[in-house]
């Protein structure tokens, strides 16, 4: 199978693991470069397209659409794969070569809230989505939102990357539960929903913080008022180092994001490093988490139902350390890199059987 991919975020060999890994898969893959010159990465060709546009704005760079028809002319790949919002010009020029050369594409959308768009951006979204034989979301979230706009499509959640699973922590039995926090402490992030949780939460626990943001004196003035300070430790901003303290202390790991009418927690790569380190989740209903937690964890609707979760652990350790097991499972089945890619290349062949069946 021959696969042209064409991303925003071309430019960014840190996220080329999943690519390379399809490539391990007998692939034949081509990846268009915004500029530069023409070269591997591994197996991988990489074909330089000229680009014009703000640096800092990959999204609205705009593709030399005749060097696009040419290496679609020369290579004719069975898909092309665009990772790109479909409003984009990058969008448009890839549907307007596919449509005129008849290759089917594939488009991937992170966006999993519908945007506030104008007219002809609106348009030519639509124009973009009823021309593609495949849609992707990075969650479920955004797959619905694409396949809203593009009913004949297949469609499937899958995120771009996947995560490289690290060592399993042993941790030792004791009797003090440690809950951890990671993440920047601004409203949407939720750590208030934490501290009021923690609120009512009784037994042997303590907690760690890492992270810093608008929100953490009024957390502290929280903190003092339900007689909490000497159970709570800040770790400050989030660093590498800091992390792996976290990592190394801690039993059990809160992520209490709420949507906004501007955002959504639409992949949380903390919580898989988390849990693909042997560390349970509980996680509120919001954005991705629950996908992402699955069977790692507990999902809760709130301050009580997460209070209820943590008081279960805190009363019985042994049953978070068991979460924890399973945690990892979880990750390990669906998240790493490897799983990642097998199963965008399941779709890639599914899109096109579908378009040529036997």
């Amino acid at each position: 199978m021959r696969v042209l991919v064409l991303s925003d975020h071309a430019t960014d060999e840190g996220r080329r693991d999943r690519l390379r890994a399809i490539a391990g898969l007998n692939v034949d893959l081509i990846l268009a470069t915004p500029g530069g010159s023409a070269g591997a990465d591994g197996t991988i060709r990489l074909v330089p397209i000229p680009v014009k546009g703000d640096p800092a704005e990959p999204s609205g760079w705009r593709w030399h659409t005749g060097t696009i028809r040419r290496l679609l002319t020369e290579t004719r790949p069975d898909l092309v794969h665009v990772e790109a919002e479909p409003e984009s010009p990058l969008a448009a020029s890839v549907a307007a070569v596919c449509r005129k050369l008849g290759v089917p594409f594939v488009l991937f959308s992170w966006r999993s809230r519908p945007p506030a768009l104008g007219f002809f951006a609106r348009r030519r979204a639509r124009q973009v989505l009823t021309q593609a034989a495949g849609v992707l979301g990075g969650n479920r979230l955004a797959m619905d939102l694409l396949h809203e706009l593009a009913p004949q499509a297949l469609a499937a959640a899958i995120p771009p990357q996947g995560v490289s699973l690290p060592p399993s922590l042993v941790r030792p039995e004791r009797e003090v539960l440690v809950i951890g926090y990671a993440g920047r402490l601004t409203p949407e992030r939720g750590p208030d929903v934490l501290i009021a949780a923690l609120g009512k939460t009784y037994g042997r626990w303590e907690a760690v913080i890492a992270g810093t943001g608008p929100e953490q004196e009024s957390l502290e003035r929280e903190i003092q008022r339900l007689g909490l300070a000497s159970r709570i430790r800040w770790l400050g901003g989030l660093r590498a180092g800091t992390l792996e303290t976290l990592w190394h202390e801690i039993d059990c790991l809160v992520v209490p994001s709420r949507d906004t009418a501007s955002w959504v927690d639409h992949y949380a790569p903390l919580l898989l490093d988390a849990m693909g380190r042997g560390i349970p989740a509980v996680v509120t209903r919001a954005g991705a988490l629950p996908e992402l937690v699955g069977d790692g964890g507990v999902v809760v609707d709130g301050v009580e139902p997460m209070a209820t979760a943590l008081q279960g652990w805190v009363t019985d350790p042994s049953r978070c350390r068991a979460a924890g097991v399973m945690a990892r499972q979880w990750t390990l089945e669906r998240s790493v890199t490897s799983v990642v890619a097998s199963r965008t290349l399941a779709f890639w062949q599914a899109t096109v059987e579908h378009l040529n069946p036997e």
